[in-house]
């Protein structure tokens, strides 16, 4: 097990809970279990209780749901918003939610990510209006001993990923990835099949502006994919194709899709071209919750900020395609 401190630390004010823990872990790899839907999902939440992420776009303004379902079999939806996010260093939150049934408890949390000799530093801040609100959250919900068990949870969560390559990177680079959660009202096998038939995955893939008009999908391991879109030049009025592709990784039907991706010519959408395609790997998961479908997307590594909030935009774009097109399928199946 790594090994760790944990503290209750006495600088928080009188409406606040403060929980801070050192990880024996790289910055990264911390930051990673937070920002990483999937692996969120993992540990969030005190002892016995497991979480579903319903959605997490990590961007100031962006929304964070998820429900944390306890031992007892009761849940806690929670919903916040995204008010601050420092790669690596911190996020800042406000959040709604409480028990189903209870009223709503509303406080902000940090949470910030600290180098420190041996690891890792983890600091959850969460402050409420008044002191009287947080020693009732104390009592009722037993909130500080729960935050306490939760950094344990995430301790054995990094134990368990420390042998995973992707969370040993550390640095920059490892700051440009693009991770989306949405959730779907149709069956996880329709999710699927709009990602893998051609003749479906053709009516969503590319941003409105830029919609797919060529589709070759593989179906196993080595197989090549290539997909082609038209649009108007950035900043033109001119017509022009642009062309993406790459290799699938994995094919697990109906759970995880792996394949790398790059562009093949990326002066065409704005790119700087010096030669290197710059591929990058996408990662998609798929979970079924309540005959619904929570979908956790990861592309890494992107060479720039800029080129992952770019590709941001064009994603979400063609998600809201993608959802358009599964509710009209899924009510299509269920006459």
């Amino acid at each position: 097990m790594l090994e760790t401190t944990n503290e209750v630390l006495d600088t928080a004010a009188a409406n606040e809970i403060v929980i801070s823990r050192v990880f024996s872990a790289p910055r990264a790899m911390v930051w990673g279990a937070l920002a990483d839907p999937w692996q969120v999902g993992q540990w969030w939440g005190p002892k016995g209780f497991t979480t579903t992420i319903l959605e997490m776009d990590l961007r100031v303004g962006g929304k964070w749901r998820l429900i944390m379902h306890g031992p007892d079999g009761a849940n806690y939806p929670n919903e916040m918003t995204f008010t601050e996010v420092v790669p690596f260093e911190r996020i800042g939150l406000e959040l709604t939610g409480c028990r189903e049934g209870a009223p709503l408890i509303h406080f902000h949390q940090s949470m910030t990510f600290t180098d420190e000799e041996g690891g890792t530093r983890f600091t959850v801040r969460i402050t409420f209006a008044t002191a009287e609100e947080r020693d009732q959250n104390v009592r009722d919900f037993g909130s500080v001993e729960g935050g306490n068990q939760m950094m344990e949870r995430l301790n054995e969560h990094l134990h368990e990923r420390s042998a995973h390559p992707i969370e040993k990177l550390a640095g920059k680079a490892a700051a440009h990835e693009l991770r989306i959660t949405r959730t779907f009202n149709a069956p996880r096998e329709l999710v699927w099949r709009a990602w893998t038939d051609p003749a479906l995955a053709k009516q969503w893939s590319g941003p409105k502006q830029w919609p797919a008009f060529h589709m070759e999908l593989g179906k196993k391991p080595g197989d090549r994919w290539r997909i082609g879109m038209r649009g108007l030049a950035p900043g033109t009025d001119t017509p022009v194709e642009i062309w993406q592709g790459g290799v699938l990784r994995e094919f697990v039907p109906p759970e995880r899709l792996v394949y790398t991706y790059a562009w093949e010519n990326r002066a065409n959408v704005g790119l700087p071209d010096d030669g290197d395609p710059h591929e990058t790997v996408i990662t998609v998961r798929l979970e079924e919750h309540d005959g619904k479908t929570i979908m956790h997307f990861h592309q890494a590594f992107f060479a720039t900020a800029a080129e992952r909030d770019g590709h941001n935009g064009g994603w979400n774009s063609s998600f809201e395609r993608l959802e358009d097109l599964v509710n009209t399928q899924a009510a299509k199946e269920a006459q």
